[in-house]
């Protein structure tokens, strides 16, 4: 990354495309992936996670019903994790390489960081860049991967009920799978929760700068609701998320005898917990928005206050006796109400950059992945038939 350029618009904030990994692959030739390159992962990552437990459950019996309760073809964790999951959080890194570095820019063109500020502005994305590129971090990340799942899916979490895993003792097929399909999606899973981090401490680290906030903007946020709306972004990651939620939960309810009316409560709690932890970032500018706002509330009813004293003395106690018809057109109304709309903005002003829309992209985001479970509950033909009902 070049950040001492002279013009913001040079600015460039390759967070998703740095790494050790990504640094492998423009080793061999690769550039920044297009879609045809991003399509290609996905197709080896199923390659290399998937299809080997095909072929050794194939080679065992397991993968269709009759050996065991649950075959490879009936376990939808497995499916929702490896054939949904996994391509998702690859193909999600399309839409967040091009939202951070716009956001980036927005501080510097928006002037929100002022011109003495983009030194230290500068220093702070290389710092994040630095943290992002350390083949230490990455390395620990696929450390803790791999120990995580055969630690926690052998040892802690195990299940010995008979499936394609586990039959009498442990199958190559769940050896495989423990070895070799889970630590890569959790490698995927633990790196964007270090992208998200770093890019949680760079918010930090700007929101300590002099930033340039204005209380009458339009967004409510002080001109910070870009952030809320970036945010948005993201919702692939939730999306995968949530479907690996999901097809765990679906699990429970076909093969462990759960309900829905039993896990909803679980559901509902993780799309809360989800939507907060996506939005802790944004806390950071809790303390510079409320100063903002208060700041803003006191220099505006200041403000209105001694106009709100001029208009009186000109048009009420000096013009008393004057017929109302003198102040139509008079454009001391129209200001008497453009201040007092100012003065509402301000109170408006909210103390979080928020974005409703982005955030109802994200709860759409969590609940996709949900809707197959309604099948559990009502039959398929009853629920396209309400939404039909609904539509028309």
């Amino acid at each position: 990354m070049s950040t001492g350029q002279s013009s913001s618009e040079q600015i460039d904030f390759p967070l998703i495309h740095s790494g050790y990994v990504n640094s492998l692959s423009r080793y061999y030739g690769q550039t920044r992936p297009s879609l045809r390159i991003r399509l290609e992962r996905v197709l080896i990552l199923v390659a290399v996670t998937w299809l080997p437990l095909l072929v050794l459950s194939l080679l065992s019996g397991h993968t269709f019903a009759g050996k065991v309760p649950v075959p490879l073809i009936h376990d939808p964790a497995l499916s929702g994790r490896l054939l949904f999951v996994l391509p998702v959080l690859e193909l999600a890194e399309a839409m967040v390489a091009i939202s951070l570095p716009i956001q980036i820019r927005h501080f510097t063109t928006s002037q929100i960081v002022p011109a003495n500020q983009k030194p230290q502005f500068e220093t702070i994305l290389n710092e994040v860049l630095k943290l992002r590129s350390s083949v230490y971090v990455e390395l620990l990340i696929g450390v803790t991967a791999l120990v995580s799942g055969v630690i926690f899916h052998r040892v802690v979490f195990q299940d010995i009920s008979p499936s394609w895993e586990h039959d009498s003792t442990t199958t190559p097929a769940g050896w495989y799978y423990a070895l070799v399909s889970l630590p890569i999606l959790y490698f995927f899973v633990l790196r964007w929760l270090w992208i998200f981090g770093l890019w949680g401490w760079f918010l930090f680290r700007v929101s300590q700068l002099d930033l340039q906030l204005t209380p009458t903007h339009p967004d409510h946020a002080g001109g910070l609701g870009f952030l809320g709306w970036g945010l948005a972004s993201f919702s692939g990651v939730v999306m995968a998320i949530s479907a690996m939620f999901s097809s765990a939960v679906f699990y429970e309810i076909i093969h462990k005898n759960q309900s829905i009316e039993t896990m909803k409560y679980h559901l509902m709690i993780f799309v809360i917990i989800t939507l907060s932890l996506v939005h802790a970032p944004l806390l950071v500018f809790f303390w510079r928005m409320s100063r903002c706002r208060f700041l803003g509330l006191l220099e505006f009813s200041s403000l209105v206050l001694r106009y709100d004293r001029a208009f009186e003395e000109k048009w009420i106690e000096k013009r008393s006796g004057e017929p109302a018809e003198n102040l139509l057109g008079t454009p001391d109304v129209q200001s008497l109400v453009d201040i007092a709309r100012g003065y509402e903005h301000v109170t408006e002003m909210w103390l979080l950059p928020f974005d409703m829309t982005g955030i109802m992209v994200l709860v759409g985001a969590a609940l996709i992945p949900m809707l197959p479970l309604l099948g559990t509950a009502l039959p398929l033909n009853a629920i396209l038939t309400k939404l039909a009902e609904l539509m028309i």
